[in-house]
C-alpha cells in the first residue's frame, strides 16, 4: 500500500506517435487518424511500474485491429476510355467495358452514365460496367458522345470520361431540294452554253457523302453535266419545234453500297428576240394636282413590239427619276400615286420608265415622264418661333419699336401671302397688319408695372392668316415683352459660406460645388459675374463668370494641402457695378493615388539546388506614401515561372522555398512579386526576382539507353575512329563535365583507347579477326566535381564485332604424295586434296585446281578436292606430278599452289616385310627417336640393294635410306596433328613398291583441356547469375528461361572445363569467354516520356508548334523507328508530325468556346507486326483579352423621390465578360451624365447609389452613361444608359407673386358672394377673395401661405 502500490502505465514498444495510454488509467487511446489502407494491425506492449519502480515482469501484449470505413473512392484503371461504334448498330451492341476497384474492403462497386447521354442513346451495366446502345445512333444526328461515368461505391464515388466516337455507314442517299424543275433556253444558244446547276446533298461523311452527277436520260444526246458541280451545258443544237426536253440527272454518293436519287429538268425551247419595244411618242410632260389622292390613276403610256407570242408582250417598269417612290406603273403602262404627293416638298418629277418584253432574252425601250405638280392651299403661314421674347426698356415715348414678327408660308400666289392681327385688343401695343412690327402705345415704367401686376412682361398672342380660297389657314404664337431695368441692386449669395467636398484623385475639370447670387434687377444690371478673389494662389480651381461654377484645374495631393478656403466675389455689370461675397471651404478627401513603390525593379538571388523546403529565400518591401487602407500592402506571387516552388508571405514579404529545387530540371525562376495596397480600388506595382540555382552534384552521368554495338573491318589502320560514345550530365559546369575511360576489355589486351574529352573510341593495335571476332569494352563516364570524392561516374558496355578480310590464304594440310595401283578404274577417288583458309564465309571457302600436269588423266573435284582417275593409267609411267591450286572466294581472291606426286606401284618391285605398317608414337618425344623400322627384300636376292625413301615432302620424319629406320625429325605435338600417313618407297634399283606408314600420336596430360576432347566436363562459371543458361559435356548451350533482350542484350558467359584424367593425377582446368548478342524482335510497344499537360494562349498563329510528342521503344532496328499520329484530331485544330512528333496548330482557337483539349497521341514502331501506344495530351488554352465586357441591358430606368437619402441603392448594372483572370474582372464607372456629382457607383458591384441631396426642382432626370471596362492589359469597354427621373414630394411652400395687394371694394354690394381679388403664386397656385352672404365676411379658399390683404380699413393676415 502506500506510494509503493501506484501503478503506472507505459507503451515499451510499438507506434507511439499513434498510440498513447493513460498512465493512471491505463485506458489506451489514438493519437492522430488511423488508415487501413496504410496499416491492419499494431502491436503495443505495455508494461505497469509501481510507485517503487518496479516492473510487472509480464508486459501486457495489446493487439489493435483497424476496421475498414468506406473511405477511398472507387479508382478507374483509366483516367479516360475511348471507343469506336459504327452507327445503326443493333440495340444492345457491345460498346465497351469500364472497371473501378477501391481499396476498401466488402465494397459493391455499382456505375451510373450521369451526363453526355441526354437522349438515352447509351446503357450501362450496373455491375459489370459494360456499356451498351439503349438506342439506334444516327452518326448524322451526333458523330461523338462524351459521357461520364460514375462508380459509386457506398458514400463515395469516383468517375471517368468516357468518349464515343461514331462511324459512318453509307445510309443516306443524295438528295435534291425539288423533284421536279424547269429551265427556259432560246433556240440559237451555241453548244457549251449553260443552261443549270443542279445540287444534291448527302449528310454522310467522306467517300460516303462525296456526290457524282451523271445524267440518266439525255433526249438526242444534246446536254451534258459535269460530274463533280452538276453543271448542265448544251453539246448539240436545239430544235425549237421540239418544245421541251425532259433530262433526267443522277445524283450518286461513292460509298459501299452506292446509294443514289434522280430529277427531272424540263428544258422549254423558245424563239430568238428580235424586235425591241417602241414608245408612241419620244417624252411625255404631265400636270396634276398635289392634293391628288393615292393610288389615283393619272396617265397611261403606251409602246408596241413587233414580235410575237411571249416575245411581243410587254411590261413597264419605273427605274429612275421617283424620288420616294411617289409613283407607281400598272403591267398594262398604267401610272397611278403610289404614295402622297407634296409640292413644297418637291414640284417636278422627271421619270424614267423601261417597257420589256418577255422572251427569254429579253429587249427594252426607255422614254421619259415629266410630272409637274399644281398648288393647293395645303399649308399654312408658320411663324418663325412659336414664342417671340422681345426686350422693351422702361421710359421710352409711345410709338417706339419693340420687335418683329415673322410668318412664313410655303404655298404659291394669294395662297402665300401673310397678314397679321392681336388675337385680343391690346390697349398698349400696336401691330402692323403686313410687316408684323409691334410697336408701343404710351411710356411704361416697370416698377410701377411690378407693383400694379406682379411681373414686368407682357404675353401677347398674334394670329398669321394667309388668303386662300375657299378659306383661309393661320398660325399664332405667343409674343413675350419684357421691361429693362436699371441697375439699383447689388447682387446678394444664397449661403455667406458653402461647404464641399472633392476627392485628391479628381480629374482636371472637375466640378466643385455651384455658387449662386441673385440680383432683382434687369437685363445686364442683373448679369452677374463671379470671381475668386483669395484663397486660390495655388491656381488649383477656377470659377465659371458666369454660373460661378467652381472647377478644378490643378492637381490635388491630399499629403501636401488637406483643404482650401476661396473668397469668392460676385459683381453685377451695371454701368456702376455693384458687388458682394461668400467664403467656399473645401475639403480635399484622401484618395488612393499612390502605388506601392519598391526601391529597385529587379532582385537577383542565388540559392544552392539541396536548400531545404521552407528556407528562406529572400524578402522585399515596398513603400506607399497614402495612409489608411490606402498604405496597407499585401504581396503575392502574380506572374511566374514558379509552379508552385516559391511561396510568399502577404504581410512581410518574404520568400520561401515550397518545393523541391532541382537545378538540372530548372535552373532560372523568374518570379513577379506585386504589392497591392487596400484601397478600393486597390493599386499595385511589381518587381522582378530572379532567382538563380546553382548546382549541387546530385545527378550521376548517364548513357542513353540499350546496349552499344558496332561493326569494324579487321586490318584497319592503327588509330582509326571506331565510335562515339558519350554520356549526359544534367548537372552544370565541373558537376557536369565528362572524362572517358576504358576499365576493361575483353579478350585482354590494348587494341582500344578513347578520347578522355569527346569519348571515340580508336583503334590502339593491329585487329584480327582470326585472334579475335568480338571485343566487349567497358566504358567508364566520370563528371569532375571537386572534391574528388564527391565524383560520380556510369559504366557502359560497348560489343565491338570484327567483320572479316581475305587476308590469309588457302593452307594444303593433306599429303602431297600418293601410291596408285596401275590397275585402277576410271573414276575412282584417289585421294582428296585439303586446304585450309582461316578466313570466314566466302573468304574461307577454297576452290580447287590442276593447272599444270597431266590433266588428261586426273581431274580434280572443284569444291570437295577429290581426285579421280580421269582416263587409264599407264603402267610404264612410274610417276605423275600435278601442279594444284587452291583458290578462296573472296572479292580478293587469294590462291597457293602444291606439287602432287602420283606413284604407280610396280609389280616386281621389293616385298615389304609387313603386309602394313602402323605404329604409335607418344607426343613430345625427343627429336632423333626411332619411330618404326621397315624392311623390304628385292625379289632379286639379296645381293640387290635395297634403298628407301619417303614419297612426297614431311619435314617431320627421316627414313634411313639403307636401313628403313623411321626417325622423327621433330617433337611431335597430338594437340597439332594426332595421324601422320607417310608413303615409303623401296627401290632395288630396277623396280620399286610403296607402302602406306600410318602413325598414330598419342596423347600425354601436358595440356590444358580442350574442348575437342571428349572426356571432359563442363559448367559455367559466371556471366548468368539468372541462370538463363546450360551447357552439357559435349559443349552443347541451351536456354534455360526465356530471354529478353529489352533488359539484356549481352551475356558474357565464362564457360570452365576440366579434363577427367583418373585421379589422384592432377586434372587441368581451362575456361572460355561466350559472348551471346540477343536479336531483337518487336516485343515492346513504344512508351511516351512527354508531358501530359501544355498551355497555349488562344491567339497563337496558325502552325505554331504547341508541343513535341516524345516517346522511346527499347526495342533496336525498325523495331525502334517511332511514328507519330493523332487518334481523334479534335475539330481540325492540330496536326502532328509523324516523324519528328511536333505537334502543330492548324485551326484557330477561341477560348471562350473551348478552354482545353484532350489529344490522344498514338506512337507506332514499325515492326512486323507493330506495336503502338498512346497517351492523352491536355492542351490548356490560356486567355487573352479579346472580349467586350458586355451589358445585359442596353438601357436601364429608375424612378425615385427626389428627398432618396444618399446613399441609398437604386439599381446594379451587370455586365458580363467572356475572358478569365483579370481579363474578364469587370469594373463599372460613371463616363458622362453625371456633372453634379448627384451619383456614385461601386466599381466592382455595379450598384449606383445616391451620392448627394436631390431637387427635381433643379433638375427633374438624369441620362448616365456607365461604362464597364475589364483588367487586362489593353482594356475593352462597353457602355450602357441609365435614365433616372426624379419624383416630386411637396417640399416648397408657395410664394406669392407681389405681396402686400390692395384692393377697393364698394360698400352695399348687392349680389353676394362677390370676387373681389385672385392672387397667384410663383408654382401657379390660386387663392379667391370672395365676400360671403353669411355676416357679410371676408372669405378666401384655399389657404397657401400668408398674405397681406388691405381691406378698407382692416389689415387682414392670411
Amino acid at each position: 500500500m502506500g506510494p509503493n502500490g501506484t501503478v503506472k502505465y507505459s507503451i515499451s514498444a510499438g507506434d507511439t506517435s499513434r498510440f498513447q495510454v493513460h498512465g493512471k488509467t491505463g485506458i489506451i487511446t489514438t493519437k492522430i487518424a488511423l488508415d487501413r489502407e496504410e496499416k491492419t494491425a499494431y502491436q503495443l506492449q505495455v508494461v505497469a511500474t509501481d510507485g517503487g519502480h518496479l516492473q510487472s515482469q509480464n508486459q501486457a501484449i495489446v493487439t489493435i485491429t483497424v476496421l475498414d470505413t468506406q473511405d477511398n473512392p472507387p479508382v478507374f484503371n483509366q483516367g479516360m476510355y475511348g471507343f469506336v461504334v459504327f452507327e445503326n448498330v443493333a440495340l444492345g451492341y457491345h460498346v465497351g467495358t469500364v472497371f473501378a476497384s477501391t481499396m476498401d474492403l466488402n465494397t459493391n462497386i455499382s456505375y451510373l452514365i450521369t451526363t453526355g447521354d441526354q437522349r438515352g442513346m447509351f446503357a450501362i451495366n450496373r455491375v459489370t460496367g459494360q456499356i451498351t446502345t439503349a438506342s439506334i445512333i444516327d452518326r448524322e444526328e451526333q458523330a461523338f458522345y462524351q459521357l461520364k461515368v460514375v462508380a459509386s461505391g457506398g458514400a463515395v464515388t469516383g468517375d471517368t470520361i468516357v468518349n464515343i466516337t461514331v462511324k459512318d455507314l453509307n445510309d443516306n442517299s443524295p438528295h435534291f431540294i425539288h423533284a421536279v424543275e424547269s429551265v427556259n433556253v432560246v433556240e440559237n444558244w451555241k453548244a457549251g452554253h449553260t443552261i443549270f446547276q443542279a445540287k444534291a446533298l448527302d449528310p454522310d461523311e467522306g467517300v460516303n457523302g462525296m456526290v457524282l452527277y451523271s445524267l440518266k436520260q439525255n433526249p438526242k444526246g444534246l446536254f451534258s453535266i459535269n460530274e463533280q458541280t452538276g453543271a448542265i451545258s448544251l453539246i448539240g443544237q436545239l430544235d425549237i419545234n421540239a418544245g421541251t426536253y425532259q433530262v433526267e440527272i443522277l445524283a450518286s454518293d461513292m460509298g459501299v453500297p452506292q446509294l443514289s436519287s434522280t430529277f427531272i429538268l424540263t428544258v422549254s425551247v423558245h424563239d430568238v428576240n428580235d424586235n425591241p419595244p417602241v414608245f408612241d411618242q419620244l417624252s411625255y410632260e404631265i400636270t396634276i394636282l398635289e392634293s391628288e389622292p393615292v393610288n389615283s390613276r393619272f396617265f397611261k403610256v403606251q409602246a408596241s413590239d413587233k414580235d410575237s407570242g411571249v416575245n411581243g408582250e410587254i411590261a413597264y417598269s419605273i427605274i429612275e427619276g421617283n424620288a420616294g417612290d411617289a409613283f407607281g406603273i400598272f403591267p398594262d403602262g398604267q401610272l397611278y400615286i403610289k404614295s402622297e404627293l407634296d409640292r413644297e416638298l418637291q414640284e417636278r418629277y422627271i421619270l424614267l420608265v423601261v417597257a420589256s418584253d418577255r422572251a427569254v432574252e429579253p429587249l427594252n425601250a426607255t422614254v421619259n415622264i415629266t410630272v409637274i405638280l399644281e398648288d393647293v392651299n395645303d399649308n399654312r403661314p408658320l411663324f418663325n418661333s412659336t414664342n417671340y421674347v422681345f426686350y422693351f426698356e422702361e421710359e421710352q415715348s409711345g410709338g417706339s419699336y419693340v420687335g418683329k414678327i415673322n410668318a412664313v408660308d410655303k404655298d404659291f400666289g394669294p395662297n402665300g401671302e401673310v397678314r397679321y392681327s392681336f388675337e385680343q385688343m391690346q390697349p398698349d401695343f400696336e401691330l402692323n397688319t403686313i410687316t408684323g412690327e409691334i410697336r408701343s402705345t404710351h411710356q411704361f415704367d416697370r416698377e410701377a408695372l411690378m407693383r400694379q401686376r406682379g411681373a414686368a412682361v407682357f404675353s401677347l398672342t398674334v394670329i398669321a392668316t394667309d388668303q386662300g380660297l375657299p378659306k383661309p389657314l393661320k398660325d399664332q404664337a405667343t409674343v413675350q415683352i419684357y421691361m429693362k431695368d436699371i441697375n439699383d441692386n447689388a447682387p446678394k449669395f444664397l449661403k455667406d459660406l458653402y461647404q464641399a467636398t472633392i476627392s485628391e484623385l479628381a480629374a482636371n475639370l472637375t466640378q466643385v460645388l455651384r455658387v449662386s447670387a441673385s440680383d432683382v434687377d434687369e437685363g445686364t444690371n442683373g448679369l452677374i459675374h463671379y470671381s475668386v478673389i483669395k484663397g486660390n494662389e495655388e491656381k488649383q480651381f477656377a470659377i465659371d463668370s458666369s454660373t460661378g461654377q467652381v472647377t478644378l484645374v490643378g492637381k490635388l495631393d491630399h499629403e501636401a494641402t488637406a483643404s482650401y478656403s476661396l473668397v469668392i466675389q460676385a459683381v453685377d455689370s451695371g454701368a456702376v457695378s455693384l458687388s458682394s461675397t461668400c467664403t467656399l471651404s473645401i475639403d480635399v478627401l484622401d484618395e488612393n493615388d499612390n502605388s506601392p513603390s519598391f526601391p529597385k525593379s529587379t532582385l537577383s538571388v542565388d540559392v544552392l539546388e539541396n536548400m531545404r523546403v521552407g528556407e528562406l529565400v529572400s524578402s522585399v518591401t515596398a513603400t506607399d506614401s497614402d495612409s489608411g487602407d490606402n498604405a496597407d500592402l499585401h504581396y503575392s506571387i502574380t506572374g511566374t515561372n514558379n509552379h508552385g516552388t516559391f511561396s510568399i508571405s502577404p504581410n512581410t514579404g518574404s520568400i520561401f522555398l515550397a518545393k523541391k529545387l532541382d537545378f538540372e530540371t530548372q535552373s532560372l525562376y523568374k518570379l513577379n512579386i506585386t504589392a497591392k495596397d487596400q484601397g478600393r480600388p486597390p493599386r499595385s506595382s511589381t518587381m522582378s526576382v530572379v532567382i538563380y540555382v546553382r548546382d549541387f552534384n546530385d545527378n550521376p552521368p548517364n548513357f542513353p539507353a540499350g546496349d552499344i554495338f558496332k561493326s569494324i573491318i579487321e586490318n584497319i589502320p592503327v588509330g582509326s575512329s571506331v565510335i562515339s560514345v558519350t554520356a549526359n550530365d544534367s548537372d552544370a559546369d565541373i558537376n557536369g563535365q565528362l572524362t572517358y575511360a576504358i576499365i576493361q576489355q575483353t579478350p585482354r589486351g590494348n587494341h582500344f583507347r578513347i578520347d578522355e574529352v569527346r569519348g571515340t573510341i580508336f583503334t590502339n593495335a593491329e585487329i584480327d579477326r582470326e585472334f579475335a571476332n568480338l571485343f566487349e569494352l567497358t566504358v567508364k563516364a566520370t563528371d569532375q566535381a571537386v572534391p574528388v570524392e564527391s565524383r560520380r561516374f556510369a559504366l557502359k558496355n560497348v560489343t565491338i564485332l570484327v567483320m572479316d578480310q581475305n587476308d590469309n590464304v588457302p593452307v594444303f594440310i593433306s599429303q602431297n604424295a600418293l601410291a596408285a595401283d596401275p590397275s585402277v578404274m576410271i573414276g575412282s577417288i584417289l585421294t582428296t586434296i585439303i586446304a585450309a583458309d582461316p578466313d570466314e564465309g566466302a573468304n574461307g571457302e577454297v576452290e580447287y585446281e590442276i593447272i599444270n600436269g597431266d590433266t588428261k588423266t586426273f581431274i580434280v573435284d572443284r569444291y570437295s578436292g577429290d581426285l579421280r582417275v580421269a582416263s587409264a593409267l599407264v603402267p610404264s609411267q612410274l610417276i605423275y606430278n600435278l601442279i594444284v591450286s587452291a583458290t578462296d572466294l573472296g572479292p580478293e581472291r587469294r590462291r597457293s599452289t602444291t606439287e602432287m606426286t602420283i606413284i604407280l606401284q610396280g609389280v616386281d618391285g621389293p616385298i615389304f616385310t609387313q603386309p602394313k605398317y602402323i605404329t604409335i608414337l607418344k607426343e613430345g618425344e625427343p627429336i632423333g627417336t626411332n619411330v618404326i623400322s621397315i624392311e623390304a627384300a628385292s625379289p632379286r636376292g639379296s645381293d640387290a640393294q635395297v634403298e628407301y625413301y619417303i614419297v612426297g615432302a614431311d619435314d617431320s620424319f627421316h627414313v634411313d635410306p639403307e636401313s628403313g629406320d623411321l626417325i622423327a625429325t621433330k617433337r611431335l605435338d597430338r594437340e597439332r596433328r594426332s595421324k601422320y600417313s607417310l608413303l615409303v618407297r623401296a627401290d632395288d634399283g630396277l623396280q620399286s613398291s610403296d607402302m602406306r606408314i600410318n602413325i598414330t600420336v598419342s596423347d600425354v596430360n601436358d595440356h590444358i583441356p580442350k574442348f575437342s576432347k571428349p572426356e571432359i566436363a563442363l559448367n559455367i562459371a559466371s556471366g548468368d547469375s539468372m541462370g538463363h543458361f546450360s551447357i552439357n559435356n559435349s559443349g552443347v548451350l541451351s536456354i534455360r528461361q526465356p530471354l529478353d533482350r529489352e533488359s539484356q542484350s549481352f551475356y558474357s558467359l565464362v564457360v570452365q572445363v576440366h579434363d577427367m584424367a583418373p585421379l589422384p593425377a592432377s586434372r587441368y582446368t581451362s575456361t572460355a569467354q561466350v559472348s551471346i548478342i540477343l536479336l531483337d524482335v518487336n516485343d515492346s510497344p513504344p512508351s511516351f516520356i512527354s508531358p501530359k499537360l501544355t498551355y497555349i494562349p488562344e491567339n497563337t498563329p496558325i502552325d505554331t508548334i504547341v508541343f513535341k510528342a516524345q516517346a522511346t521503344d527499347p526495342d533496336s532496328g525498325p523495331n525502334s523507328y517511332i511514328e507519330y499520329s493523332l487518334l481523334r484530331p479534335l475539330g481540325n485544330k492540330f496536326s502532328i508530325g509523324t516523324i519528328d512528333g511536333e505537334v502543330r496548330l492548324i485551326g484557330e482557337l477561341d477560348r471562350e468556346a473551348v478552354s482545353n483539349y484532350t489529344l490522344t497521341v498514338v506512337a507506332t514502331d514499325k515492326g512486323q507486326p507493330s506495336l503502338s501506344s498512346s497517351t492523352d495530351v491536355v492542351v490548356i488554352v490560356l486567355d487573352i483579352n479579346d472580349n467586350n465586357p458586355l451589358f445585359a441591358q442596353k438601357l436601364y430606368r429608375v424612378e425615385l423621390d427626389e428627398n432618396t437619402l444618399t446613399g441609398t441603392d437604386l439599381i446594379q448594372v451587370l455586365a458580363t465578360d467572356g475572358d478569365e483572370g483579370t481579363n474578364g474582372q469587370v469594373r463599372y464607372s460613371i463616363v458622362s451624365g453625371d456633372t453634379g456629382n448627384e451619383f456614385r457607383i461601386d466599381s466592382v458591384t455595379g450598384v449606383i447609389t445616391v451620392a448627394k441631396p436631390l431637387d427635381r426642382e433643379k433638375k427633374p432626370s438624369y441620362t448616365l452613361t456607365v461604362q464597364s471596362s475589364d483588367r487586362g492589359s489593353s482594356p475593352r469597354t462597353d457602355t450602357t444608359t441609365v435614365n433616372i427621373v426624379l419624383k416630386d414630394v411637396n417640399d416648397y411652400v408657395p410664394t406669392f407673386e407681389l405681396s402686400p395687394y390692395n384692393v377697393d371694394v364698394p360698400e352695399n354690394l348687392e349680389t353676394l358672394p362677390k370676387i373681389i381679388l385672385q392672387v397667384s403664386t410663383l408654382n401657379k397656385l390660386t387663392c379667391i377673395f370672395y365676400l360671403s352672404t353669411h355676416s357679410r365676411t371676408l372669405r378666401f379658399s384655399p389657404l397657401f401661405s400668408q398674405l397681406s390683404l388691405n381691406f378698407h380699413a382692416m389689415n387682414l393676415s392670411i
